[in-house]
């Protein structure tokens, strides 16, 4: 549907901007991507003024060329800088509230720039601006929720509906968010004291799972958080979406416990091909599968696919601790190729990020007794 608008969009551009037309599609080139940095702009001011929580801020596509990283934010800047994304999620209770509040108030700022470009529409490339981002405003109204994607209209249209668990996954988000909070700076003690006490308050949320897995694994208990995952698999009261990230969550705890040498490699690599399979049907983003790709790659011996998939990965991270684990893949397949130089460079920057996480400091181990 989505390349069926792109082409009206293109033909109507020719049809109104003749014989400039060339202009008219610079123009809604360049109006695609107002609006939809209108949109993660909108989203950010009104997390901010609504009391929800900015989790990262990366501007720009193609490789990272700098990126800040503080307690509860990370700021990545890429080497293209054109159209920006944004994370948020619930830092207050009366998440529901705050965030079809602040899905409001970015569609209202697009719905303004868009009027704006409408003041240019005098010229060809205006035209196409002005229309470009008409449409675009229009498209982010459509409420879609998908693995990698939720539009503005999900927040304002849908998200008033939600009820029963998916209400109670919103709802518990600062509880959860605590947790991770705790997990991120490597508080281990106090991520599975929160946990202890999410799961007697909100038996059955996928999020309170989700923090046991990421405590199970940073204990380095792989086969525990194994069995916590593969037990959501079964459920029937789960969206496509939920399954999704289930799925791939269960293929990347497999593949760390090969590499922990806790699950046979066989098994545990199959396991991991199959789950992502499903996930990619259900409309899992292969390009975030990438970090556990790089590791089954390690595991099978081919270092130069670990490193790209690592590295590419390693690009597109949103948070410090995702950063830091495919930093690490990169330093161990230089380490099986012999150079330990390049993965002492490496481990330098990931021990600022997550010196704490057992993957880092094992590879830091081995690194100094060599």
């Amino acid at each position: 549907m989505r390349w069926v608008v792109t082409a009206l969009v293109v033909a109507a551009t020719i049809a109104w901007t003749l014989p400039e037309f060339h202009l008219g599609l610079a123009g809604a080139l360049a109006g695609l991507m107002v609006e939809l940095t209108a949109a993660q702009a909108g989203l950010a001011l009104g997390a901010a003024l609504f009391g929800l929580r900015i989790t990262h801020v990366i501007i720009g596509i193609g490789g990272e060329l700098k990126s800040w990283t503080w307690t509860h934010q990370r700021l990545v800047l890429r080497q293209i800088p054109v159209l920006a994304t944004i994370g948020i999620t619930g830092l207050k209770p009366g998440v529901r509230r705050r965030t079809v509040l602040t899905g409001a108030f970015a569609i209202a700022f697009c719905a303004v720039v868009a009027a704006v470009t409408w003041l240019a529409a005098g010229s060809a490339f205006g035209k196409g601006m002005a229309l470009a981002a008409t449409t675009c405003l229009l498209w982010q109204l459509v409420p879609v929720q998908q693995p990698g994607n939720t539009s503005l209209g999900w927040f304002v249209f849908s998200l008033p509906k939600l009820s029963g668990r998916p209400l109670g996954e919103l709802e518990a988000g600062p509880g959860v968010l605590a947790g991770m909070d705790a997990y991120q700076r490597g508080d281990l003690d106090e991520a599975e004291r929160i946990y202890t006490e999410l799961v007697r308050e909100h038996p059955g949320l996928l999020t309170v799972a989700g923090l046991k897995v990421v405590t199970s694994c940073a204990r380095e208990r792989y086969l525990e958080a194994l069995r916590t995952v593969m037990g959501l698999t079964g459920r029937e009261d789960l969206s496509t979406r939920d399954l999704a990230f289930v799925m791939a969550t269960t293929a990347g705890v497999s593949v760390l416990a090969v590499e922990a040498g806790q699950f046979p490699a066989d098994v545990g690599l199959e396991t991991a091909r199959s789950m992502f399979g499903n996930a990619y049907e259900a409309g899992y983003p292969k390009q975030r599968a990438n970090g556990t790709l790089a590791i089954m790659a390690l595991i099978e011996g081919d270092t130069t696919k670990a490193r790209q998939l690592a590295g590419c990965s390693a690009e597109s991270s949103e948070n410090a601790q995702g950063r830091a684990d495919d930093l690490i893949t990169i330093a161990r397949a230089w380490m099986v190729d012999g150079d330990n130089a390049k993965a002492r460079e490496l481990v330098a920057e990931v021990h600022e990020l997550a010196g704490w996480s057992p993957r880092v400091a094992a590879t830091r181990a081995r690194l100094q007794i060599s």
